[in-house]
């Protein structure tokens, strides 16, 4: 940059009006097919001009208080994302968006999921750490098609039974939460790979776990004062990594595992 004087000067930040403006004016990006469009908005903004044949909609970083009903009028939605705007519930009208295959809700005040989440039958990923959920609803349990569930960093007590019925779920990620048990009937998760359940409350581990064929990675650093792993776990030929903290006690058939394929490691 060049200032009246012609000698050379350079730019070391914004102006603060600039910045100010930058976090009052939104872009959301809308998809519909190959097309990308931009729109401005200011927060709090109904989505009533953006084509209903998008695809994609991302509402990032919006400041968004409340996402507005008629989101549930884009029936050919694939990715919605949220991420990063101070929602406290999301509205019952997105159990219509029926070809929904990622929700990205991260990063929310989300205190309560929708019973109509249950509806999302098409849905692979669903993103919703870091916010403020107390359980989930039984409904969940109907979401056949999904591999990926990010429910860290919430205020989890407990999970539904129905938990157990994801039977496609290969990513399930439940740490820093306030669990104190997990239901048995999540040992049907046979195709689920890495199960993270640390920082949480947890007395004990239920044997059902040994049931999980799958799996290839257990994350249980500080995941209960104490805890103590059953020995029905030494039945998981898969298991190749296992992180612990140096108060839980493990059966011996781990630490006297020899594979190389195995890794036992106390954080």
């Amino acid at each position: 940059m060049t200032n009246k004087s012609g000698s050379d000067q350079i730019l070391t930040g914004f102006p603060e009006c600039l910045l100010l403006f930058v976090r009052l004016i939104q872009i959301i990006s809308v998809v519909v097919g190959s097309i990308t469009y931009g729109c401005a908005v200011s927060p709090g903004d109904p989505l009533v001009k953006f084509p209903q044949d998008a695809t994609k909609i991302n509402l990032s970083y919006s400041l968004l208080d409340s996402l507005p009903e008629n989101i549930g009028n884009y029936y050919q939605l694939k990715t919605l994302k949220l991420y990063k705007n101070k929602f406290r519930y999301l509205p019952e009208s997105i159990g219509n968006l029926q070809q929904l295959e990622k929700l990205i809700a991260s990063g929310n005040n989300l205190e309560q999921l929708p019973v109509s989440l249950g509806q999302l039958t098409s849905l692979k990923e669903l993103s919703l750490q870091y916010n403020n959920l107390n359980a989930l609803p039984p409904e969940i349990g109907l979401l056949k098609n999904l591999e990926i569930l990010r429910l860290n960093n919430n205020r989890l007590h407990e999970l539904p039974p129905e938990i157990g019925n994801l039977e496609n779920l290969k990513y399930l990620y439940l740490g820093n939460n306030r669990l104190k048990r997990l239901p048995p009937e999540i040992g049907k998760l046979k195709n689920l790979r890495i199960l993270d359940v640390g920082q949480n409350l947890l007395s004990d581990l239920p044997p059902s776990l040994a049931e999980m064929e799958s799996l290839t990675e257990l994350h249980l650093v500080r995941s209960g004062p104490g805890l103590e792993v059953p020995v029905s776990l030494c039945a998981l030929r898969s298991l190749e990594y296992v992180a612990i903290s140096s108060n839980i006690f493990v059966p011996n058939c781990w630490l006297s595992r020899k594979t190389g394929r195995f890794q036992l490691e106390v954080k």
